[in-house]
C-alpha cells in the first residue's frame, strides 16, 4: 500500500480496479473494491498498515463493473462495512437487472466479464447515493453523478483538498494492455461514449490538484490542463466523424 497524499492510500498489486483507503479516527472508507479475487490482498495491505479490518466503515462503489465492485461481496460481510452506490446503480451492482449496452458485442462482453471471466457476486447496496451527497471522508467528498460509462457511474470530489476520484470517467491507463495514457473512457465497454465525455466537461469545471483514477497512476499536477486538452482533442476527433 502506497501513500498517495495525507489520509489517502493506494492499495497496491490488484488485478481489477485501482482501490484507495482513505483514513480518519472515525474509521477507514474504501473507494472501490477490485476484483472478488482481490479482497484478500485487500485485507492483507490493509492490516500490514496497521489496521484491523473491523475499522472499514464504508465502501463506495463509483460504478457496478465487475473490476470495481467484486470484492464489495466479500469485504462488507466481514466487515460490516456499508456499501454505498450511486441509485442508478444499484440494480447492476445487486444482481436484478443486466448492464444496457448499446449493441451486442458489449453487452456480451460485459455479460461474459461479470459472470464468468471474474465472477462477480451480486452485492447488496446499504446506502443509496444521488448527485451532490456528501460522503463524510476526507473531511467531506461530494458525490458528482458522472453517467455515460454506465448510467450510475459517480466521482467523488474533496474541493478543498482539491482531490478528485474520477472511477472510469477518465483513464490513465490501457486496463487491458496497462499501457499508460490519458484518455476517455474505452468505447467498447461504455454505454453512452457522447453522456461520457459531457460528464469529463463536467468535471473540467471542478479544482482539482489531485486526480486518482480507476485505472492508471494518480496525477498529482497539472490536472485541469490535462482534462481541458482531452476534451479538445475529443471534440475535434468527433468533429471529423
Amino acid at each position: 500500500m502506497r501513500q498517495i497524499v495525507s489520509d489517502l492510500y493506494l492499495v497496491e498489486g490488484l488485478r481489477g480496479s485501482n482501490v484507495y483507503l482513505l483514513t480518519s479516527n472515525e474509521g477507514l472508507t474504501l473507494v472501490d473494491s477490485g476484483l472478488t479475487s482481490d479482497a484478500a490482498q485487500i485485507v492483507a495491505q490493509i492490516q500490514e498498515q496497521g489496521f484491523s479490518l473491523s475499522q472499514l466503515r464504508t465502501i463506495v462503489l463509483t460504478h457496478a463493473h465487475a473490476d470495481h465492485s467484486g470484492g464489495a461481496a466479500v469485504l462488507a460481510p466481514r466487515s460490516g462495512a456499508k456499501v454505498l452506490a450511486y441509485r442508478d446503480e444499484v440494480p447492476y451492482i445487486e444482481g436484478t437487472k443486466t448492464m444496457p449496452m448499446a449493441s451486442l458485442l458489449p453487452r456480451f462482453l460485459n455479460w461474459l466479464g461479470d459472470r464468468v471471466v471474474f465472477r462477480r457476486l451480486p452485492c447488496k447496496v446499504d446506502g443509496i447515493l444521488e448527485d451532490g451527497y456528501t460522503i463524510e471522508s476526507l473531511g467531506g467528498m461530494k458525490v458528482i453523478h458522472t453517467p455515460g460509462h454506465t448510467p450510475g457511474s459517480i466521482c467523488l470530489h474533496q474541493p478543498e483538498r482539491r482531490i478528485l476520484f474520477c472511477g472510469d470517467a477518465l483513464f490513465n491507463a490501457n486496463p487491458v494492455t496497462g499501457k499508460p495514457g490519458f484518455s476517455l473512457p474505452l468505447r467498447m465497454v461504455t454505454v453512452d461514449n457522447m453522456q461520457a465525455r459531457d460528464s469529463v466537461r463536467k468535471l473540467s469545471a471542478l479544482l482539482v490538484q489531485v486526480l486518482c483514477f480507476g485505472h492508471g497512476e494518480p496525477i498529482l499536477n497539472g490536472v485541469e490542463e490535462k482534462i481541458g486538452s482531452l476534451l479538445k482533442e475529443s471534440l475535434t476527433k468527433h468533429e471529423r466523424i
